[in-house]
């Protein structure tokens, strides 16, 4: 049961294919605003945290760990590769952005797709991500950056796109949105366990389909359920949370292991919530001090500023 745990990253990924489409349906900047803003929203956190990951690498001692400047460069530019610590494994160097290399690849289809009319966009979309998914099932690719861009865990993005399609034209009643999220939960209690998270295709349809009928539901229910503050800031912190919960999770296992005298079942529970705590905490920290800010920053000063007209002096 604990794999299933793997099956957030596929409900991320259909969540950030229903925000894209919900955003970029009928958007009225093109695709070099988007890649921008994208880009803006992402690349800078996931520096920092991977320049935190890299000094606490060192300073831990993890000499398991390969770090090397080829290694590092292809991690920032999200660029798939082979890990040289993860033998067979596309991760980068701070190995929860391999998520980014998806991401970062699905925005370039879908700022290409902002190319076209506003009633073209999904047709467009689902024609690239579904034919480079056959060109992946044909060729069989070995090549890193081959196997990311026909992965099967693409139609996941795709299938956040026409939830929200469908959202948009069908939101739904409570009955049949509850169904669906009950639905979509009961699949993955039934199929989830098998699922071979390192198998694409296992994944894609053990944890993206529940994915999708989950999403569509909980979109449904939007206007039905209570708002919880509490929730929407972890939300809101939800990427930094993300990103550095690694430290977090591996301090407290470090902590973990040099204290085998409270090894229990109870003791280790604690644990958990400790270390979700602290995570959940220290993303909330930087969301607020450090990634909310600088994309402020960064917005004003590469969208704003580039938006004004040329005033010339009299």
């Amino acid at each position: 049961m604990l794999s299933l745990g793997h099956a957030g990253v596929d409900l991320f990924f259909v969540i950030s294919g229903f925000i894209m489409w919900s955003i970029g349906k009928s958007a009225s900047y093109g695709p070099t605003e988007f890649l921008v803003r994208r880009s803006i929203r992402v690349a800078p956190p996931y520096w920092i945290a991977t320049v935190a990951w890299l000094i606490f690498v060192i300073a831990a001692g993890y000499g398991w760990i390969v770090v090397n400047l080829d290694h590092l460069l292809w991690s920032m530019a999200f660029l798939p590769h082979f890990s040289p610590t993860f033998e067979g494994q596309i991760w980068p160097f701070l190995v929860p952005g391999w998520t980014l290399t998806y991401e970062m690849f699905f925005y370039l289809i879908f700022a290409a797709a902002l190319m076209t009319t506003a009633n073209s966009r999904l047709i467009v979309v689902t024609v690239v991500l579904t034919g480079l998914v056959a060109l992946g099932v044909a060729l069989v690719p070995v090549h890193a950056w081959a196997i990311v861009v026909t992965s099967p865990l693409l139609l996941e993005f795709l299938g956040g796109c026409l939830v929200a399609e469908l959202w948009m034209r069908q939101p739904g009643g409570v009955i049949r949105n509850l169904m669906l999220v009950l639905g979509g939960f009961a699949l993955l209690a039934a199929f989830g366990g098998a699922v071979e998270a390192e198998h694409l295709w296992s994944r894609t349809l053990g944890f993206g389909l529940p994915a999708v009928l989950i999403v569509l539901g909980a979109a449904g229910l939007g206007n039905h359920v209570p708002r919880l503050s509490m929730l929407e800031r972890l939300g809101d912190a939800s990427y930094s949370i993300y990103l550095f919960h690694i430290l977090m999770v591996t301090l407290m296992s470090e902590a973990w292991q040099r204290l085998p005298g409270l090894h229990t079942p109870a003791t280790a529970i604690l644990f958990v919530l400790i270390a979700l705590v602290l995570a959940s905490g220290t993303g909330l920290l930087i969301f607020r001090l450090i990634e909310l800010p600088l994309q402020k920053w960064l917005t004003r000063l590469c969208l704003v500023r580039a938006r004004r007209p040329n005033v010339t002096s009299r």
